[in-house]
């Protein structure tokens, strides 16, 4: 009868142990969950806080701003290559097309 015992208490005791690993996974789930709903309600608070929508709307004028700035630079370098190239055509023009006369009058 001993023989048969053993075996007994072995499966209840790996009964018992199932259930309370199935209670640990029930209870860990449980924390789970409760701890998403604390981030998803936080989440909301900072969403909704009057300091944090402030501090978007600022970052938002700063980045139009720097988008302004930017664009005006911009323009300004392209202003300053279109007149440094005609410069530079007109430089180029006059040494490639020499006037004998304008020679004949810088030598007199």
């Amino acid at each position: 009868m001993l023989h048969h015992t053993r075996p007994l208490a072995f499966v209840i005791a790996l009964g018992l142990v199932a259930a309370c690993s199935r209670h640990d996974d029930s209870q860990a789930a449980s924390d789970l969950k409760g701890a998403g709903h604390d981030v998803d309600h936080a989440a909301g608070q900072v969403a909704h806080d009057a300091d944090i929508k402030a501090a978007e709307a600022q970052f938002r004028a700063a980045g139009r701003d720097a988008g302004r700035d930017f664009r005006k630079a911009a323009a300004e370098a392209r202003a300053a290559a279109r007149f440094l190239a005609a410069d530079t055509r007109h430089a180029a023009h006059d040494v490639t097309h020499s006037n004998p006369r304008d020679e004949r009058d810088s030598n007199s």
